[in-house]
C-alpha cells in the first residue's frame, strides 16, 4: 500500500520503504527476548529472531534496499545487555549484511537499547540518540517528544499499536496496525507496529495513549489517525480510530 509516492508499507508486514532513502523502516524487534524471559522464570520458544528475518528477506526480496533503519528497542532488557541479546543481534547483523546485502544500517536508540553503543565499531552500525534527520524525515522512538519542526515526515515506534476486535462470541483479538496521520502542523505522521513476535500490541481504540507516547498528549490526536493493520499479504485500512472506538 502507497501512503505517498515516497513512502510505501510492506504488504501484510511490520515494515515500510522509504523510496528516496533506500531504506526499510522497522521498529521494536527486542532481540535476545526468549532469553530475557527464561532468565526470569518464563520459558517461550524461541521464534523471534527467525520471524524478523524472514519479514525482512520478504520486504527486501520486493525493494531491494541498500540501507534498513531501526527506530528503537533493538535489545529487550533494560539494566544491561544480556548475552542472548548481543548474540541475537550479532546474527541479525551478519544476516542484514550477508543474505540481505544492506550496505547501512542505522539505529535510533530507545528506552530499551542501554549500553548498545559500545557494539558500534564491532558490529558496524550507525546510533542516534532519540531521534535522526535522515532526508525530509524524522525518525524518532517515541517515549520523548521529538525536538523542534524538523522534517516533512516523522515515523515513530515505541507504542507497539493495535487494533482491539471482538469475535462472534466476544472474545478480543488483537491486529497489529501502523497508524497514520497529521499533526497540528501538518505534517504527516507514522506509527510503526512492533516487529517482535511476542508483543502483541496496545489497543489504540481501548487504551488512553498519553502516558504511553507523550506525542499523543496533545500534539497529536490518535482519533484523527487512519488504522492500516495487517492482514494475509495485505494492508486493510479501516478507517479512522475515532469512528473504530465508537463502534465498540
Amino acid at each position: 500500500m502507497k501512503l505517498t509516492s515516497d513512502i510505501e508499507l510492506a504488504d501484510g508486514l511490520p515494515v515500510l520503504y522509504i523510496k528516496s532513502l533506500d531504506a526499510l523502516v522497522c521498529s521494536d524487534l527486542h532481540l535476545g527476548y526468549e532469553g530475557v524471559m527464561a532468565n526470569r522464570g518464563s520459558f517461550v520458544p524461541k521464534l523471534n529472531l527467525r520471524r524478523i528475518k524472514e519479514t525482512l528477506a520478504l520486504a527486501a526480496k520486493k525493494y531491494g534496499p541498500k540501507n534498513v533503519i531501526v527506530v528503537g528497542d533493538i535489545k529487550n532488557e533494560f539494566a544491561d545487555v544480556h548475552v542472548e541479546e548481543f548474540n541475537e543481534f550479532r546474527e541479525f547483523m551478519r544476516f542484514l549484511r550477508g543474505e540481505l546485502k544492506i550496505e547501512r544500517v542505522s539505529l535510533i536508540k530507545g528506552n530499551h537499547d542501554n549500553f548498545i553503543d559500545r557494539f558500534r565499531a564491532a558490529l558496524g552500525f550507525d546510533i542516534y540518540a532519540q531521534e535522526a534527520l535522515l532526508g525530509d524525515y524524522l525518525f524518532f522512538h517515541g517515549e520523548e517528544l521529538p525536538s523542534g519542526a524538523k522534517g516533512k515526515t516523522l515515523v515513530m515506534g515505541h507504542l507497539h499499536p493495535a487494533i482491539a476486535v471482538y469475535n462472534t462470541v466476544g472474545v478480543k483479538e488483537k491486529i497489529k496496525c501502523f497508524l497514520y496521520g497529521q499533526l497540528a502542523d501538518g505534517r504527516r505522521i507514522v506509527v510503526l507496529p512492533a516487529m517482535n513476535y511476542f508483543a502483541e500490541g496496545v489497543d489504540v481504540n481501548q487504551e488512553t495513549l498519553g502516558a504511553m507516547a507523550p506525542i499523543f498528549k496533545g500534539t497529536l490526536d490518535v482519533d484523527t489517525m487512519r488504522a492500516l493493520c495487517l492482514g494475509e499479504g495485505e494492508i486493510l485500512d479501516f478507517g479512522k480510530v475515532g469512528e473504530l472506538k465508537k463502534a465498540r
